[in-house]
């Protein structure tokens, strides 16, 4: 897709006004992924949005931090040992993934090292995301912007960056959401995939790119865009075969999570846990990769695959 002098002037413009340092101390990617100490990855209840804190060979690692309940990620952050958040990932600019970020920042008190984002003119399209890149500038939070291709090795752990391709996407508002950054952990044995909120054609897009790279079944997939009717197509289940899904999602008019996708995880076998009924679910990674589940809330997943039975409601189902 070829950049409009428009969007790229908008683009040029989000990086004159961060005005930081693009290059981030992520260290080599591990090919074997494996730390020397447990990792934990927490499925925070922010209500409808998304926000996951990680602790993986003593770095914290956040990515999304939601719109709401902020003092829920406050409290998995501590809960974790944390006293800093090493790297924050904020997918793409919409409200219930990047909003809480200024007060866990500006209240809550922490101290963000470094931020990845991908190019999008929508970072400068509303009131909350500008607020959001001043926040950065001002506190001096060195930024990378990322696109398919590049590679991390945070906490020692292997993340493997599947979307946006670079130069795409990054127009405004109707493309912010396939701006999202998808992304393939691995770490001790077990992988984990991160889609944002992208649609079905670039789902599509990153299930071709994830093929050959991922040791399917992944064994933890935070299910796209809420549970979206249009997210966690076919054609990408197919790929990853997923054990264990989160939907992370509460009060919406959105109709998340659909039946449909609902339908689709059933039908591959997935595990569903919900953050509407399970509160914050914490996966943890023991050193041989050993994978094990608690949740804040109601201690059993949402949909047992195992039992073929639901606890609870999930919102839109």
């Amino acid at each position: 897709m070829r950049r409009s002098s428009t969007t790229a002037g908008l683009v040029l413009l989000l990086a004159a006004a961060v005005a930081v340092p693009v290059q981030i101390d992520a260290g080599a990617a591990s090919t074997q992924a494996v730390t020397s100490t447990v990792a934990t990855i927490a499925f925070v209840d922010v209500g409808q949005g998304d926000a996951v804190v990680m602790k993986i060979g003593g770095a914290v690692i956040v990515s999304d931090v939601g719109e709401h309940r902020p003092e829920n990620v406050d409290a998995t952050l501590r809960r974790l040992g944390a006293n800093r958040i090493d790297v924050v990932i904020l997918t793409h600019p919409h409200n219930d993934h990047v909003e809480n970020l200024s007060e866990l920042v500006e209240e809550f008190g922490w101290t963000v090292r470094s931020a990845v984002l991908s190019e999008s003119a929508y970072w400068q399209g509303t009131k909350t995301n500008r607020k959001i890149i001043k926040l950065l500038r001002d506190r001096k939070v060195k930024i990378q912007f990322v696109s398919r291709g590049d590679h991390f090795g945070w906490g020692g752990a292997d993340w493997r960056i599947l979307n946006p391709p670079a130069g795409e996407f990054i127009g405004g508002k109707p493309q912010a959401a396939n701006a999202s950054i998808a992304y393939l952990l691995r770490v001790n044995g077990i992988e984990a995939l991160f889609t944002g909120d992208v649609e079905r054609k670039v789902a599509k897009q990153v299930a071709s790119f994830l093929e050959p790279v991922t040791t399917s079944p992944v064994e933890i997939f935070l299910a796209t865009h809420h549970g979206s009717k249009e997210g966690s197509i076919d054609e990408l289940l197919d790929v990853i075969h997923p054990i264990s899904a989160v939907l992370s999602t509460g009060d919406n008019t959105y109709e998340h999570p659909s039946l449909e996708a609902v339908a689709r995880l059933k039908k591959i076998g997935a595990t569903i846990w919900c953050t509407d009924v399970n509160g914050t679910i914490t996966a943890t990674i023991s050193t041989r990769g050993k994978l094990s589940w608690r949740a804040s809330g109601r201690s059993t997943p949402w949909w047992s695959a195992a039992n073929k039975r639901y606890v609870g409601h999930c919102v839109g189902t």
